[in-house]
């Protein structure tokens, strides 16, 4: 392949990622509790499984699910501040008791049904974390399969959108709303602290009132900030036994985008904290709003076609319940640890 031929390549591979994921936009205006990500995802799977994509697209498809989705990761430090910890309160307690927890249970539970430890620890990370966004974060730093990304984002999204309906149905009809005294405050720390992704979160608080969505955010922001922090303890765990070819020794793979990560976001606190000016507090705001709510989720939403354009169908049979067993398992877990958690802290408020 010459030059030109690759260089095209790559052009087209990118362009058809990028069309994928303007055309995910328009489906996520229509229903936002399915992120613009994850309707890219759906999108480039059906097409990969449908259409025969040409060779040559290969390395824009690969640039845009490696490269891009590195970058785009590290660069969500930015808009997720380190001052979140000043701000959530006993929140906090929470938001990391589930994240270790869910951890904890997919390694023990996935090597009980013999799943790969990538596997498990996606589908850890995807429940804990931030849903697709972490197995996306993470995946690349245990240098996942695309099919074992393409599960465990599957698993995230169905059983996501079953705890959004979820927890406003057992706060408002069972014992659960008096475990939690009817508290729409305690409402919105279990769901930050337990429901999968972003868009979720928000709609399972707006069930109650939308006055809720900003506070369960809040709490669902420090499981976004520990994006960083856990793709180099997943990857420092998996990659521990790795051997180097030459000579047997326990080898790290380093994810330095996960360092850029946690760098960004302390500069980011930084901003928050030190800026006096008005105009560049203004303009500084400005800018993470702008990469927040329209730049990152777009780059986002092009790696995750990328992603999607290289999963085949046929190799989720080869897994099959398991991942959606771990899934369920763990989701409910996720939730039960939450109300527990919930219940203690603010208790003691």
């Amino acid at each position: 392949m010459n030059s030109k031929t690759s260089g095209n390549g790559i052009l087209f591979g990118i362009i058809l990622c990028v069309l994928i994921a303007m055309f995910s936009y328009v489906s996520w205006s229509f229903y936002k509790p399915i992120s613009g990500p994850m309707w890219a995802f759906i999108f480039s799977i059906l097409i990969a499984n449908t259409i025969s994509i040409p060779k040559k697209f290969s390395l824009g498809i690969q640039f845009s699910s490696n490269k891009l989705l590195k970058g785009t990761i590290a660069s969500l430090g930015l808009v997720t501040s380190a001052s979140i910890w000043l701000a959530v309160g006993v929140g906090v307690i929470s938001a990391l008791v589930v994240i270790f927890f869910s951890l904890f249970f997919s390694f023990w539970l996935g090597k009980k049904l013999g799943l790969s430890k990538n596997l498990s620890a996606l589908i850890g990370v995807g429940t804990s974390i931030c849903g697709a966004s972490a197995i996306a974060a993470v995946g690349p730093a245990l240098n996942a399969k695309k099919e074992e990304m393409g599960i465990a984002l599957t698993s995230i999204t169905l059983f996501g959108l079953l705890a959004m309906f979820t927890y406003p149905f057992l706060f408002t009809n069972t014992i659960v709303g008096e475990w939690l005294n009817h508290n729409l405050t305690s409402y919105s720390i279990w769901v930050g602290s337990g429901v999968h992704e972003t868009a979720q979160v928000a709609a399972a608080a707006a069930f109650l009132s939308p006055d809720l969505v900003g506070p369960a955010l809040l709490i669902k922001s420090v499981r976004i900030f520990m994006i960083g922090p856990i793709i180099l303890l997943t990857t420092y765990i998996i990659n521990r036994k790795t051997k180097t070819i030459s000579n047997n020794t326990k080898k790290f793979i380093f994810p330095y985008f996960g360092l850029v990560f946690i760098f960004l976001s302390f500069i980011s606190f930084l901003f928050d904290s030190f800026l006096v000016n008005s105009f560049i507090i203004s303009s500084w705001v400005n800018i993470k709003g702008l990469l927040g709510t329209i730049i990152i989720p777009f780059l986002l939403s092009v790696a995750f076609a990328g992603i999607g354009c290289n999963v085949k169908i046929r190799e989720f049979r080869k897994l099959g319940f398991k991942p959606l067993v771990i899934g369920g398992v763990i989701a409910m877990l996720a939730g039960l640890i939450a109300l527990i958690v919930t219940i203690a802290v603010t208790s003691l408020v």
